[in-house]
């Protein structure tokens, strides 16, 4: 059997055959366009949509050759034509990922993990949450990508802070104080001016009878709030 295809988009894009960096992109846009594939695996993108979205400046006949090059780079770098069943589901007018495939994506599990109530499940959501999503990663000339990039980093960002102020809360609820200041502070690393982080910090603090810490902690939330929102 092959090995599965493994791709990390929380925190930075890394693709791995197995064990295997896969090296062999030609390009970010090949690599854009994995990733937009995997992440929009749940209907087929039709060819003209995916060659606007990386080269809305080229005239479409270019545009749709530069798709059909990248196409061919990515099914030969992750070794699609190898795959049984194969990683990407091609027709003369489409292309989808194949979500029954032999792959693992971080984005799909912490999306699953984090709609679960249990605190196991949030907890392994966090660790997947190794940073914003394709955090360094840029495509040159592609402002429609850039701005699907945005939407989704933002929504799961928003997603992640949710877990960790449940987290906070519950450890709160349970007199784990040191365990939910760690959870506000996780947050406090996305979001300095996150005013409802520094108030679980805070409270956290005073419900163990650290109220110097907790009025230090204040400082901090003003401070933060003045320099980043100017309030």
């Amino acid at each position: 059997m092959a090995p599965p295809l493994k791709i990390s988009l929380l925190g930075g894009l890394q693709v791995c055959l197995g064990d295997q960096p896969i090296t062999t992109f030609e390009s970010n846009k090949v690599r854009a366009l994995l990733a937009y594939l995997v992440v929009e695996a749940e209907r087929p993108q039709s060819r003209e949509a995916l060659a606007a979205l990386l080269w809305p400046d080229y005239p479409q006949g270019s545009a749709l050759t530069n798709l059909r090059y990248a196409l061919s780079n990515l099914r030969q770098s992750i070794g699609d034509r190898e795959a049984q069943p194969p990683f990407l589901l091609i027709t003369r007018e489409s292309i989808q990922f194949n979500a029954a495939s032999n792959h693992w994506l971080d984005v799909a599990i912490f999306v699953s993990l984090a709609a679960k109530s249990q605190i196991e499940s949030l907890e392994q959501a966090t660790a997947l949450y190794r940073g914003d999503f394709l955090s360094g990663f840029f495509v040159s000339e592609s402002a429609p990508f850039e701005e699907w990039v945005a939407r989704r980093r933002e929504g799961f960002h928003r997603q992640a802070m949710r877990v960790l102020s449940c987290l906070a809360n519950s450890a709160k609820q349970r007199g784990e104080y040191e365990q939910a200041q760690n959870y506000a502070h996780k947050q406090l690393e996305l979001e300095p001016w996150s005013e409802e982080a520094h108030q679980q910090v805070m409270h956290a603090l005073a419900l163990a009878g650290q109220r110097s810490a907790a009025l230090a902690q204040y400082e901090i939330c003003r401070r933060s709030l003045a320099k980043e929102l100017g309030v």
